[in-house]
């Protein structure tokens, strides 16, 4: 896999600053860390749960946790893709200690025991939208669900042990804005408070002939350190992008006070008549955020992501996101169990999706899909059966958690293993 291909072109003063960037510390460790999302990409393509076959080296004890779908064990364990080697590894959570730190049980991918060791949470911060409910989530009327509450989800499941804080800062259905709740961040910071992280699956994507337009500037034919230090300087100089400076000015304090922040890199490329129209999330203009964009089933760049240039975006995960009926509640996560329990109604309809005969008249058919009440069906007419379709979306929406999670459990085990 080559992310980045797109940067062995250029000039040779290009190529030493984009060296550069990879070569600093947090640079190699984006890298890495994109080796090991292209590894796990496959795994995250469709939900699958675990089988005992799985882990036959396991001790019964571990087993009984590996297998769990319990909703008090589901967050006592998760999976790890070392960096240094691509070798899986579960966690497992033995106890909390009276320090703060985390107690756990390392085994290698068949389940076999490698060693304990101690970790310690990482505090990060969500910023998203856990108010405006999205329906499109679930193609179902009956239990909308927020875009947050989807991220929120993913990134616990992703790392179970951190130290989390959701913060909703939608002002409307379509806007989010972070810049109060940035400053109230600062502020905890400076009274002495430690945070590691903070994650933003949200874009405000411009396309490059809009920001020339917005900013007045050309940036056609100029590599991307240039775009991006032309970019810099004309939101410094002009006093009509003040609110853009002081956002920024706040993630470099951040950045300076140890905080990781990460963005999703946005879903607004397209491909029109074979052209690429590329668009940036501006966010990612600043050198104190840092980008994640999205990988498709084959481990290369989703055809929608955006910020494309390494310079604002070193970090890919996949961008499927598969939401899934289970028995209880849905399962967006792909690990074991269930994530969101069903509303009483939803449960009720669910029931009644399994009982329906694949001939009923109450299936309707649109441009070759069943449906039942507007939930998509899959249909085995073999066995027999009707069950709601898994629904799959895409997005850096869903990356942004992932690389997070990550990340921060690349700092708790990379001197355990």
């Amino acid at each position: 896999m080559r992310i980045n291909n797109q940067f062995q072109k250029g000039s040779k003063y290009v190529r030493k600053e984009i060296k550069k960037i990879f070569c600093t510390k947090e640079g190699k460790i984006a890298r890495a860390l994109n080796k090991t999302a292209s590894y796990r990409n496959p795994l995250l393509a469709g939900n699958r749960e675990p089988l005992e076959g799985y882990f036959p080296a396991a001790s019964s004890e571990d087993l009984k946790l590996l297998l769990s779908a319990a909703p008090e064990d589901i967050l006592k364990k998760c999976t790890y893709t070392n960096p240094k080697d691509l070798k899986d590894y579960h966690i497992l959570l033995k106890k909390r200690n009276s320090n703060g730190t985390l107690t756990v049980r390392i085994l290698d991918a068949d389940g076999a025991f490698v060693k304990e060791g101690k970790i310690k949470p990482k505090k990060v911060i969500v910023l998203d939208d856990f108010k405006y409910k999205n329906t499109g989530m679930t193609y179902n009327e009956k239990q909308k669900i927020p875009h947050g509450e989807v991220v929120k989800h993913l990134i616990i499941r992703s790392n179970p042990f951190n130290d989390y804080e959701f913060i909703d800062v939608s002002k409307s259905s379509k806007i989010i804005s972070a810049a109060s709740m940035l400053k109230k961040i600062l502020k905890r910071i400076e009274a002495g408070e430690k945070i590691d992280a903070i994650s933003c699956s949200f874009a405000k994507e411009f396309t490059y002939k809009d920001l020339e337009d917005m900013m007045g500037i050309t940036l056609k034919n100029k590599s991307m350190v240039e775009q991006k230090k032309l970019l810099q300087q004309t939101i410094e100089q002009y006093k009509e992008l003040k609110d853009i400076k002081k956002e920024f000015e706040l993630f470099e304090k951040l950045k300076a006070k140890g905080v990781k922040i990460f963005f999703g890199s946005g879903n607004g490329t397209k491909t029109v008549n074979g052209e690429l129209t590329e668009t940036l999330n501006y966010n990612l203009i600043t050198n104190a955020t840092e980008g994640v964009g999205a990988l498709n089933d084959e481990s290369k760049v989703a055809h929608y992501s955006s910020s494309r240039k390494s310079i604002f975006t070193p970090h890919y995960e996949s961008g499927n996101l598969c939401i899934e009926y289970r028995d209880g509640g849905f399962n967006i996560s792909g690990g074991a169990g269930i994530d969101i329990p069903y509303t009483k109604t939803v449960a009720s309809l669910y029931k009644r999706i399994k009982k329906l005969d694949p001939n009923s008249q109450n299936i309707k058919e649109i441009d070759g899909i069943s449906f039942y009440k507007g939930i998509p069906l899959k249909i085995n007419t073999m066995f027999n059966e009707v069950t709601p379709e898994t629904i799959i979306k895409n997005g850096t929406s869903w990356a942004t958690p992932r690389r997070t999670a990550e990340y921060t459990k690349y700092l708790m085990l990379k001197d355990i293993i």
